[in-house]
Parts: structure tokens; sequence; C-alpha cells
């Protein structure tokens, strides 16, 4: 259990490693629209986050 726990650990700090600028961008966007969030409203920041987050579970980044 302990080597599922650092592995799972291990890939979320990649993915928080490589992708803190996306998340970042994502978060803004979100957050400046606060209490009139709507669906889809920041698509394309998502879009990039989801993007990066992909490539680092494939081992591109």
């Amino acid at each position: 259990m302990k080597d599922k726990n650092y592995a799972t650990t291990s890939l979320l700090k990649r993915i928080l490693v490589n992708c803190s600028a996306q998340a970042k961008r994502y978060g803004s966007c979100v957050s400046s629209r606060v209490p009139e969030v709507e669906r889809d409203m920041c698509l394309k920041e998502f879009l990039v986050l989801k993007s990066c987050m992909q490539n680092v579970l494939r081992g591109k980044i």
C-alpha cells in the first residue's frame, strides 16, 4: 500500500510542479467571476490545464 501512496504522491507532485502556471491561470479566471460562475466560462484555461496534466501523465513533460 505504501508504494501506491508514494506513486500517487509523486505523480501529484509532478503535475503540480509542471502545471502550476496553467493551474494559476485557470484559478484566476474562475475566482475573478465569483459568484457568477457559469459552465464553460473558463473553458480555454481549463483545456490548457487539462492538456498539461495529460502530458505529465503520459510522460511527455
